[in-house]
């Protein structure tokens, strides 16, 4: 039986009418896109897009002319990503275990409003690392802890009562990137709405490009 803590069970009930949710909540993972890649030909690319949810970009990244594959922890978010889609494939899979990929697998990896939801973010971050072309790329958003964010100083905190978020240093996202990716941008950023409060959280934005690929 699944645990009720498992973020399954969470994007499993917000399924239906997350789209519209992730609306009202200020949460723009196309923001993070457009900064990532802006002037990039992605024609041909293949993109894994990770923490999926009901594929809305995943199928832009269709529509630009790449090949990319939605992965996500939900089920219920990949059955309604693949009523909205046509020849893309959608995989159940959580991040928190290998990715079920070869090495080398993808021009870009991007991972927008799920990670914080992985306790040993580094394991899938290393992943995310195995299964991307050298020169490739890494588009993802870390919720990061501090005086101006909910929670202020907390690396953990309670999400819906019941799911935990893990939030991550400077410190540790450089070290997950500096010695992978010959470029790294890491800004921070807002997130979403926390309606229950009216406060937003606060991501650390990283945009490693360059790859230097598993045998170097």
């Amino acid at each position: 039986m699944k645990s009720k803590q498992s973020p399954d069970t969470l994007f499993d009930a917000l399924a239906l009418g997350y789209e519209t949710m992730r609306k009202e909540l200020a949460w723009n993972p196309f923001t993070h896109i457009e900064a990532a890649f802006d002037g990039v030909d992605l024609r041909g690319m293949e993109i894994l897009d990770a923490g999926c949810g009901t594929g809305e970009c995943t199928r832009w990244f269709a529509e630009q002319g790449a090949s990319p594959i939605g992965i996500d922890i939900s089920g219920e978010m990949c059955f309604h990503a693949a009523e909205r889609s046509e020849n893309i494939m959608y995989l159940q899979h959580d991040l928190r275990d290998p990715l079920p990929f070869a090495s080398s697998r993808f021009d870009a990896v991007v991972a927008l409003g799920c990670l914080e939801y992985i306790a040993d973010i580094r394991a899938t971050v290393e992943e995310f690392y195995r299964t991307t072309k050298p020169g490739g790329m890494f588009l993802g958003c870390f919720e990061r802890f501090g005086d101006d964010c909910p929670g202020k100083n907390a690396r953990q905190v309670v999400f819906f009562d019941e799911w935990m978020r893990y939030r991550q240093s400077r410190t540790m996202i450089e070290s997950m990137f500096a010695q992978r990716y010959r470029h790294v941008d890491i800004e921070p950023v807002a997130g979403f709405l926390i309606e229950e409060t009216g406060e937003t959280t606060q991501y650390w934005r990283v945009i490693a490009k360059d790859a230097m690929g598993m045998a170097e």
